[in-house]
């Protein structure tokens, strides 16, 4: 699913402007960080507009990604890989910052292998931050060099890294290499069937 990063933080910062906050002055660097930071910010003066805001800013991305994912869809061949490795009982799990309507369209049905499904409305925290992938270590109870997170974006990589998670990077998304490698990945792949063919090889029957 490819989104416009840029357009999307330059509409929530119109929004902030419009609720009386400067972009500016927000610390934080990524949108879902700065929509909290500012939630905080307006509820000591005003919880009700800081609700108020919330739900536009959240509208708003909403929107973005249901634009983007209705353009979007799974690549040949990895709806087929994914019911490989279910059968062959290797753990699959999801964690993504995007919402659950915009995964499920793009997913196409595909989420049902997967045991875990991590979106922005059920996480306990946000990648790049390591807490966004706790929930998978702890359903799993495996170490994190046991388990390979396969992303796209350098976010993917570096919250994998701070989980103690090897991190594999491929080119079918917005990521370009350099800022993969930059991340950490421990490895990049030109296209995620590669990598999951890679790292989970088809036994011949």
């Amino acid at each position: 699913m490819s989104i416009d990063f840029g357009r999307m933080r330059r509409e929530v910062d119109t929004l902030l402007a419009a609720y009386g906050i400067p972009p500016e002055t927000l610390t934080k660097r990524y949108v879902l960080e700065r929509i909290d930071e500012a939630v905080e910010r307006l509820g000591q003066r005003d919880p009700s507009r800081a609700y108020s805001f919330w739900n536009e800013a959240f509208a708003l991305l909403e929107d973005m990604e249901l634009n983007a994912a209705a353009e979007s869809h799974l690549f040949p061949g990895v709806d087929r890989r994914l019911r490989r490795l279910k059968g062959e009982g290797v753990h699959l799990a999801i964690a993504t910052r995007n919402c659950q309507k915009a995964l499920a369209k793009v997913m196409g049905g595909a989420e049902r292998y997967f045991e875990v499904v991590l979106t922005r409305e059920n996480s306990i925290g946000y990648k790049p931050e390591p807490t966004a992938l706790f929930p998978i270590l702890e359903r799993f109870s495996l170490k994190g060099d046991h388990i390979f997170m396969i992303g796209d974006h350098p976010l993917d990589v570096i919250a994998a890294r701070r989980a103690s998670i090897v991190p594999i990077a491929v080119l079918t998304g917005t990521g370009k290499r350099e800022d993969l490698v930059r991340a950490g990945a421990a490895k990049i792949f030109w296209h995620v069937n590669r990598a999951i063919d890679f790292l989970f090889p088809a036994t011949s029957s």
